[in-house]
This record gives structure tokens, sequence and C-alpha cells, in this order.
């Protein structure tokens, strides 16, 4: 029977495992009494133990489990080899933590947002952690062409993203043609909405490359549209920003012009990129957010932030150097109340910004 020598030490026991036991390894650390410490299996489980008062030779909080929960939530990985994927987790995905892996689509709609992507091996590797997460529909928010968009197009369509479910705002790196050509429109701007999502979710493209001010027939048209949709979740699309921090790029000019409207219109969002970098405001409860954390920059050649601000309004979340992509759930199955919980992944599946919306209007 083990024992705590002198009562002070903790012992815990790393078992090593693969099909069968490989090897069992004993250590003696000190520890202070009245402290805690968890052993962590790495890619296997977790067991936390805890030192008591003298003379509990267990060692362990009474009634402690001493197995090990094998299966780490939210990590898309058969951790205990058993030949299932997050079995017995949460179907809910809370703020903070990875999103889980297995959810209910029928009280759940997920989607991915991410700009400023190339034909290049990390686009790739974005896309792959969007099939981890089984995305249900993306959304690029311009620049996809920089330098071949046709491969771009194939690896979307390779890993199931296809025109039935990837929306795309054009960009200033884009030809009007090609994003036409996929959206199945005669115009680069307008209403997008997916059949499998029925009347829950639509998308207002935005082309900022050309005439979108008030005066514009472009803005008329959004305008009508946003007004008359009655779907659940509404996000507002467009490659040039109108809310960023100082960065290589400015914001589009047009605030004033459409912000007004989005309210109006019950929009829950503005998904933005043309800066390379991520940025995240809560403007007056409403989100904005740039998403150019595709990989046609990487790293240290990633736009810088030269602020912590756009007009006074502090930015809740700025990261610049990291590529990735974020994932935003929506919830659809009560009637009466919106929420969504969002999670921004960078390439080594690590989330480095997590935020959730509700009470939406």
């Amino acid at each position: 029977m083990l024992s705590l020598e002198g009562n002070r030490y903790l012992i815990f026991i790393i078992i090593t495992l693969s099909i069968t036991l490989i090897s069992v390894t004993i250590i003696d650390l000190p520890i202070a009494s009245g402290s805690s410490m968890t052993s962590t299996f790495p890619n296997k489980g977790r067991i936390n133990y805890y030192v008591t008062a003298e003379g509990d030779s267990n060692g362990m909080r009474n009634g402690q489990s001493m197995i090990p929960v094998l299966e780490i939530c939210g990590d898309g990985q058969d951790n205990d080899g058993n030949g299932l994927v997050d079995e017995n987790c949460p179907i809910d995905s809370p703020s903070g933590a990875k999103p889980s892996v297995n959810f209910d689509t029928s009280k759940i709609i997920r989607i991915a947002v991410v700009g400023d992507v190339d034909s290049n091996s990390g686009l790739t590797t974005q896309l792959d952690i969007a099939n981890q997460y089984n995305v249900q529909a993306l959304i690029l928010t311009g620049d996809f062409e920089y330098t071949n968009g046709n491969k771009v197009l194939s690896d979307l369509e390779s890993h199931g993203f296809t025109k039935e479910n990837v929306d795309i705002v054009v960009g200033n790196h884009d030809t009007e043609q090609d994003v036409k050509a996929w959206l199945n429109e005669e115009r680069t701007f307008g209403q997008v909405n997916f059949a499998f999502s029925d009347d829950r979710l639509a998308f207002f493209n935005i082309d900022a490359n050309t005439k979108f001010d008030c005066s514009s027939p472009q803005f008329e048209i959004l305008k009508s549209q946003i007004e008359s949709s009655n779907a659940k979740y509404k996000f507002a699309v467009v490659h040039q920003p109108f809310v960023t921090v100082k960065s290589d790029h400015p914001p589009n000019g047009e605030f004033n012009c459409y912000d007004p409207v989005f309210r109006a219109g019950g929009i829950d969002g503005v998904l933005q990129s043309h800066n390379h970098n991520y940025q995240r405001f809560d403007i007056d409860g409403l989100l904005y957010g740039v998403f150019g954390t595709g990989t046609h920059d990487t790293g240290s050649s990633m736009y810088p932030i030269g602020s912590d601000n756009w007009n006074g309004n502090s930015c809740i979340k700025c990261i610049t150097g990291q590529n990735g992509i974020t994932i935003i759930d929506l919830q659809i199955d009560d009637e009466n109340s919106k929420h969504f919980n969002g999670w921004f992944i960078n390439m080594n599946n690590k989330v480095l910004d997590s935020f959730q919306k509700s009470n939406l209007p």
C-alpha cells in the first residue's frame, strides 16, 4: 500500500497506455499539506489529487475518483481509444472552451469566418480545422485570389465547402466575374441564403470596391433586403472595414451611412477583413469584427495593430501575427431569443479569443 512519506509528499502514478499497460512510474514530489496538484496524462485525461491534513494516508479528498476521465471534451480526438470522439461530452459549446465537436444541429448552426486567404498549405490547415469542428457554413470576407483563386475554390470543395454553404464577398484582389460565378448572381452585393438553414440565417454582401455610399443603388438595394428579411440571424459581410484600429488600411468611411440600417434591420454582426489581423469590437451592442487571419501573410508579415480603438471605441481583442479561423455558434432552438458564442482558433488549434452575445434584437 502506498503512503505519504512524512505526510508532506504527493505520490502520483503516471500510467503510460497504448493498447496494453506499458509502464508504471512512481514519482515523489514535495508539496505542502493543504495544497493541490493536477496530474495530466498527455492526450489522455486528468486526475486531481489533494494533499489533506497530516495523518490522511491516502492523500485524497474522500469521494474523489481515482480513475482518470480519459476523454477530453472539445479537442476533436478519440482520447480513450474506443472509436468515439467526445462521447458523453456536453452538446452545447460554452464560450471560452473550444467548440464541442459533437453538437445538436437542431439547436445550433455553426459558421466559420476568415478573409485574406491564399492558395497555400495554410488554407488547407484552416479548412481542416473547420472540418474538425463540423462547420456547416464558411464565410470568406474577401481576397481569395491573390495567387490562384481556382486552387482556393478547389481546396474549399475538397473539404466539403461548396456553393451550397460558402459565401464570398468580393475583395480588392478578387475579380468581379469569379465572385458572381460562385454566387450564381448577377451582382457582387446583396442577400445570400443557404437552403440548409431555411429562414434562420442570411448574409448581406457589400461590395466596397464600387460606389456604395448612401446615395448609391447598392445602398438602397441592401437597405430594402435587410429590412424585409425574416431571417433569425443576419450578418453584414464586407471586405473593406467600417470599423478598424489604425493599421495598413483605414476604415471605408461609410459607417454613419450603414450602421443605422444595420441596427434598424436587426443585423447581428458585421464581418470584415482587409487588414491582415484579428479585431473584435462591440459598438453599442453590435459586433464588428476584422477577420483578416487567412494565410496570405503570416507571422510578422501580418498587419500592425497601431492603436487600441476606433473613434474612441476600444478594441476588445486585437491580435496580429496569428493566423486562424473564427467559429460562431448560433442558437436556433428558442424562437423567443437569440444567442451566439464565438472562438478565434489559431493554426495550432488554440483558442486565442472567445466571446458571446445574448439578448440580440
